[in-house]
């Protein structure tokens, strides 16, 4: 293989300027390939919104089958390409994409797919589920290499019969300048527990019982009903873009949680946690607090390897590991923080896994 002529590119989407998790790690993804001589190329996501006209519709399709003939012209033959997945738009106009991709596929390019969400793993409708399972599998087998999120989602993967080679992510990279972060340390937050991340009783129902946890709470992030939130335990300290959080968290740890409940992460949000990589956790880490997670999530085993947090099977159990922390356990905790955040800030763990693959090569 000719490498001196091999070209890199990266699908870029644009217009991915929202203040939300998924939108920072899409945009990070981009901003460490490009810093690593990956080539741009850019497609228009279409506005999502709801009750969309059919027409609308049509036209959406036109404009990305017009990107995406683009990207085939631009990209040669034993190229490399990296598509993050899901594509940002409606599920069933994304699958215009794929003759596409079948067509580099055919000229011998290189795909590399990086996996935000599985859509089949949240849903827990059954036909949907049977939708998102066929439409993941139809993408994802068209890829050389996949990066899942960690060791339990390529078991699922490899379940609904995805054979191709796929590498572990770990957990994913959050780019800011460590100069931003300024960690004062005060009595006030000392013992703080810090959430960040959609507060609404949909998808963090457990924030609205945290009257029962003998802990204080530090909320970051829209649409908490404030009217809902018991005031004793709890501080609501507003909601601030991605880039900004890590110089406002101010607290001991970040917690990991998603669901209704403070006993387990149960429903749909919470037991898609048994797979994922919850984007927060590397929020925390970037901005070197320590993690309480979920006993049974996925990342638990990472931050249990790694020594960056404590596991709970309920957030009641917070007070008392909280009380059982020493002083030199919670110290070790911060500089294996320290190091790991470094890491994230860096983009280190995408590099890690993309160095893995052109090993393979």
């Amino acid at each position: 293989m000719g490498s001196i002529s091999v070209k890199k590119y990266c699908i870029v989407e644009k217009g991915l300027n929202e203040q939300h998790a998924g939108s920072k790690a899409r945009n990070d993804v981009a901003d460490t390939l490009i810093k690593e001589g990956w080539n741009p190329l850019r497609v228009s996501p279409p506005v999502v919104k709801e009750n969309v006209s059919y027409a609308e519709r049509i036209r959406m399709g036109l404009v990305l089958m017009k990107d995406w003939r683009k990207v085939t012209k631009t990209v040669k033959e034993e190229d490399q390409i990296l598509i993050q997945y899901p594509l940002e738009m409606y599920p069933k106009v994304a699958m215009l994409a794929l003759r596409y991709i079948k067509q580099l596929k055919r000229k011998k390019v290189k795909i590399i797919i990086l996996i935000h969400d599985i859509e089949s793993l949240r849903t827990q409708d059954k036909k949907q589920k049977e939708w998102y399972q066929h439409a993941e599998k139809t993408f994802l087998c068209l890829a050389d290499d996949v990066i899942a999120h960690n060791k339990k989602m390529i078991g699922y993967l490899k379940k609904i019969g995805l054979d191709t080679r796929i590498h572990a992510l770990e957990i994913f990279d959050y780019l800011v300048e460590a100069e931003s972060i300024q960690k004062a340390e005060t009595k006030e937050n000392q013992n703080a527990v810090i959430i960040a991340g959609n507060l609404s009783e949909e998808k963090a129902g457990y924030v609205y019982q945290l009257d029962q946890v003998n802990a204080d709470f530090r909320l970051y992030g829209p649409n908490l009903n404030t009217e809902a939130i018991g005031t004793g335990n709890i501080t609501y300290k507003g909601s601030f873009p991605p880039d900004d959080l890590p110089s406002v968290l101010h607290g001991k740890f970040g917690l990991v949680w998603d669901g209704k409940s403070i006993d387990e992460c149960g429903g749909e949000f919470g037991q898609y946690m048994q797979y994922n990589n919850p984007h927060k956790t590397s929020l925390y880490l970037a901005s070197k607090l320590p993690v309480i997670v979920w006993e049974k999530a996925a990342i638990a085993e990472f931050i249990r390897e790694n020594h960056l947090g404590i596991q709970v099977g309920s957030l009641r159990e917070i007070p008392e590991k909280l009380a059982a922390l020493t002083g030199k356990t919670y110290d070790e905790m911060l500089q294996n923080v320290s190091a790991m955040g470094e890491k994230l800030r860096k983009g280190e763990m995408l590099r890690k896994v993309l160095r893995e693959i052109e090993n393979l090569e």
